[in-house]
């Protein structure tokens, strides 16, 4: 009626053998195919390159001025978060009075200039932001401005033509002059 086994140790152990001989074939295939999935997958996924900030850069496209079809160019710089927000900064040494939309003329090299702050939301529309490697990382206990990573200037003179652009003749001052800004800025 009942069919008895006996259980011994040799008898479990060569049938572990022939198990594991009959499905070795099976995991190796099983491992190729995750393998080579692994390989054509990560191969169809592209590299994002991030471009690190040293100085600065000079982005075109930027926001559009009356009588102009294109975008300005801007000079872009990483912002330093253990700063006051560079808004603030601008708008007391330049008594502009408000912390939003923060535009103001100034002299230098003889001529007028008018210097365009772009806000973070500004810098998200006009421009692929992701591209930028952020540097300066601060734990929130460390900030003492904004979180904002980047900050954005662009300079038009009296007939609004683009100062930073490549054709400009003003090119070369305008640089120097945001370089000025930027590091009288970060010297705070």
């Amino acid at each position: 009626m009942f069919h008895v086994e006996r259980f011994t140790f040799q008898s479990k152990l060569s049938e572990m053998k022939e198990y594991l001989h009959n499905t070795k074939g099976l995991f190796l295939k099983q491992a190729l195919l995750v393998f080579i999935m692994a390989m054509v997958l990560s191969g169809c996924s592209t590299a994002r390159h991030a471009i690190e900030i040293d100085d600065y850069v000079l982005v075109n496209g930027g926001k559009k001025v009356l009588g102009k079809e294109d975008g300005l160019t801007t000079f872009i710089f990483e912002n330093n978060p253990r700063k006051i927000p560079f808004v603030q900064f601008a708008a007391d040494k330049y008594g502009v009075g408000s912390y939003r939309d923060v535009t103001y003329w100034t002299d230098f090299d003889g001529h007028q200039f008018k210097i365009l702050l772009y806000d973070y939301d500004d810098l998200q529309k006009y421009f692929d932001m992701g591209q930028f490697m952020v540097t300066k990382q601060e734990t929130d206990a460390n900030v003492v401005g904004t979180k904002e990573h980047f900050i954005g200037l662009s300079i038009i003179n009296n007939t609004n033509e683009d100062c930073l652009a490549e054709n400009s003749l003003f090119k070369q001052v305008a640089i120097e002059y945001l370089k000025k800004l930027k590091d009288e800025y970060n010297n705070l």
